[in-house]
């Protein structure tokens, strides 16, 4: 993969560049989010009016831990945002989406009117479109398994994202608090309303009582004194009334009492449970022991930030500290000890009441006949009574811890302003957009080089179609002010020139190998024949090359232009720069001034309308780098295009005589020959030729089409002996002529 890369670095850094610059474009125009978090903890408690239900079991803690999904639905509901949207709007938020720049850069950042559906006014739709902008915002979660919920608000405005995720939190809070308080408050009037109630029948029960008891007269007798503090006033009651009166005031002294003794059971020795008792904080000594209490704990909280556990100060404050705990629990005792023996006397007190009360019920019911009445009367009555009781004491419970109620919700963690931005933030998306630029930059490459059929390097050429190498030309620019592309290139020639020349040494000429045509002893010259696949490719530059190369070592060298479909003199607009301005001379004189000029070329001379010392002209290369003369060769060609029909026939039967008696007069015929795969010629011209070259271009010759003229022709009994591959990149002259250069 990396040489494909290295070959193909020009897609590559074209390609990174252009997506580079787009993404150096784009980046600046992205505005990333802000993340503002926050963090909300419950508490397990249980409201007091809700601690204790009527049989005495106690009901299940309001909040658990598989609520957690109910309270986030709740954060989000349309209650509290509604209410986060009134405070940002009285701090002059504002909702509308603002448009990105990369909005505004693509022309996306006209505002959109909203739509009114009919019955519903303007504020209406913008307070749903500000809850829904502002829903989509919050993202909440449960931090691992507590009762804890961390809520996250994203804006592209960090100021603005903490501001909003605190008006949500504190709007959150407020409503949770609200709704406690407004269920123990619907509780509290709900029990009054039963405690109203409770008294009317109580009232009408005792009025029914007194009616009864005014219709039917009764014969009361004394009864004995209670107890025997009490004996002065029972001797003094003297009727039925005074004692019930006695008795109920008993039986409502012991209930109250009797509730401070649930409310002390319930607090099952928790000191903090137990100051919340009014009967037991409003004590004198307990609200001084638990002030001093609390100032001994801030002091120890001081003390121990400023000298750490083991300071004697320290010590000293922990003693204090038990010290006035045990106090406080010793004046806490007391205190319930005296309400236990408050609760003893009033049962003591209400049970000889109620034993007095029974006696002369007993002795009246047994004088009159309406008892079963009176009993059904009185036990209503009681009934009501012990009702009222327990309503009153509920609602001054209620009454209290409505008075005292928490919110069972805290925030842990204030919305801070975020400093950094979430992902995707402009530096992550700058680095991902050029880690994408550049695998799309080594795709590009890879996949231009996949749908490449064009040769790029000789080895692949060699492997291609089995041939050698004879040579390997450089990519020939217009900017090459030192001229060292021109030093390889002649470099190269002269390379290909030795092998030529060793391969004549070693080799007979391939005369025998053509029976179309004639031998002939006389002909010691020697035929190179220079072809490609497809035009374009620079055959006639290399066989100019070639014929100046040999030219210049005193060879008697003719260049033959073989192509007569589109001849160099017609196509090549540099040609005439080439010609000299005498005509090519022999030792004798071949001129004949009676042949028109029009057939003095190739085609003349196939034809038999002229001779070749006619239609021959003599080019000076003047391109040819070195200090040498400039080198001077014969040229033969057509002047203009011959028909296709014609200029195979003339190739068929004319081309063989004529390269014979050629090869007498020169040393060298270097044939330029059209294309394989476009005219049949080249077959013709590479038939007769004894060193036979098939011109590739890199980054233009296929390989379909490099395999397809090989093959033909392999077939055509004339393969190609070598490979001349040109216009790679310029890696130095064969012989370091940079140095050379230098030394010069």
């Amino acid at each position: 993969m990396v040489p494909v890369i290295w070959r193909r670095r020009g897609v590559v850094l074209l390609v990174l560049a252009l997506l580079l610059g787009l993404v150096a474009a784009l980046v600046p125009l992205w505005q990333p989010d802000y993340q503002a978090r926050a963090q909300i903890g419950f508490l397990p408690a249980t409201p007091a009016p809700l601690a204790h239900s009527d049989n005495g079991a106690a009901p299940p803690a309001i909040f658990q831990i598989s609520d957690i999904d109910t309270e986030m639905a709740v954060l989000r509901s349309t209650a509290v945002l509604s209410a986060a949207r009134a405070v940002l709007r009285g701090e002059g938020v504002n909702f509308d989406p603002e448009p990105s720049k990369l909005a505004q850069w693509l022309g996306m950042d006209r505002a959109k009117t909203p739509v009114i559906p009919p019955g519903e006014s303007i504020e209406t739709v913008r307070e749903a479109r500000d809850i829904a902008i502002l829903r989509g915002k919050i993202k909440t979660a449960q931090l691992d398994n507590a009762r804890v919920i961390e809520v996250s608000l994203f804006d592209r405005n960090p100021a603005r994202a903490r501001q909003m995720l605190d008006a949500v939190i504190n709007s959150y809070v407020w409503k949770r608090q609200n709704d406690l308080r407004g269920k123990l408050a619907d509780q509290y009037d709900e029990t009054l309303r039963q405690r109203d109630a409770a008294i009317i029948r109580q009232q009408q029960q005792q009025q029914a009582l007194m009616d009864w008891q005014d219709a039917h007269s009764l014969a009361f007798g004394g009864f004995a004194g209670v107890a025997g503090q009490n004996g002065a006033d029972d001797s003094k009651a003297g009727s039925l009334e005074t004692l019930r009166q006695q008795r109920e005031a008993a039986r409502i002294d012991l209930a109250a009492l009797q509730s401070r003794q649930q409310a002390v059971a319930r607090a099952n020795g928790d000191v903090a449970a137990l100051m919340r008792l009014p009967e037991i904080a409003n004590n004198d000594a307990v609200r001084e022991l638990n002030l001093r209490l609390a100032q001994l704990r801030g002091m120890a909280a001081d003390l121990a930030r400023r000298y750490g556990p083991r300071h004697p100060l320290v010590q000293a404050n922990q003693a204090q500290i038990v010290q006035a705990e045990d106090d406080l629990q010793t004046a806490i005792s007391a205190q319930i000890a005296a309400i236990n023996r408050d609760a003893g006397e009033a049962a003591t007190r209400l049970a000889s009441y109620e034993a007095e009360y029974r006696r002369i019920m007993a002795e009246m019911a047994a004088n009159n006949r309406d008892r079963l009445a009176f009993v059904q009367l009185q036990r209503a009555l009681e009934d009501a009574g012990r009702e009222v009781a327990i309503l009153s004491d509920r609602a001054r419970l209620m009454q209290s811890q409505l008075a005292a109620l928490r919110p069972d919700v805290e925030i842990l963690q204030a919305p801070e302003i975020p400093g950094k931005p979430v992902f995707p933030s402009r530096r992550h998306l700058a680095v991902l957009g050029g880690a994408v630029a550049i695998l799309l930059a080594l795709a590009a490459a890879i996949l231009r080089d996949y749908l490449d059929r064009a040769l790029h390097r000789a080895q692949d050429a060699e492997t291609l179609t089995g041939l050698p190498i004879f040579a390997v030309l450089p990519r020939m620019t217009k900017r090459d002010p030192q001229g060292r592309a021109a030093d390889e290139e002649n470099e190269a020639i002269g390379h290909l020139q030795t092998i030529i020349r060793l391969r004549h040494e070693r080799r007979t000429p391939r005369m025998e190998q053509a029976p179309t045509v004639p031998t002939d002893p006389a002909a010691t010259g020697r035929v190179i024949c220079v072809t490609s696949p497809m035009p374009g490719d620079g055959k006639s530059r290399l066989a100019r090359k070639i014929a100046a190369r040999f030219a210049r070592n005193r060879h008697r060298v003719l260049l033959l232009d073989g192509d007569l479909r589109r001849p160099t003199r017609l196509m090549d607009q540099g040609f005439a720069s080439l010609m000299t301005k005498q005509p090519a001379q022999d030792e004798g004189d071949f001129t004949h001034a009676s042949i028109p000029p029009s057939l003095r070329n190739l085609q003349g001379v196939l034809q038999g309308d002229c001779g070749v010392e006619d239609a021959v002209l003599r080019l000076r290369d003047r391109d040819l780098p070195g200090s040498e003369p400039v080198p001077e060769y014969d040229f033969l060609g057509a002047e203009d295009a011959v028909a296709s029909a014609l200029a195979g026939q003339l190739m068929a039967e004319k081309l063989g005589p004529l390269i014979v008696d050629l090869k007498t007069r020169y040393d060298f015929i270097v044939i330029d020959a059209p294309p394989v795969l476009s005219v049949a010629d080249a077959i013709w011209l590479m038939r007769v030729a004894d060193d036979r070259l098939l011109l590739l271009r890199a980054g233009k010759s296929h390989r379909e089409d490099i395999s397809d003229a090989a093959n033909r022709l392999a077939q055509a009994g004339c393969a190609a002996d070598g490979i001349v591959f040109s216009g790679v990149s310029r890696r130095g002259a064969y012989y370091g002529s940079k140095k050379r250069r230098k030394a010069s």
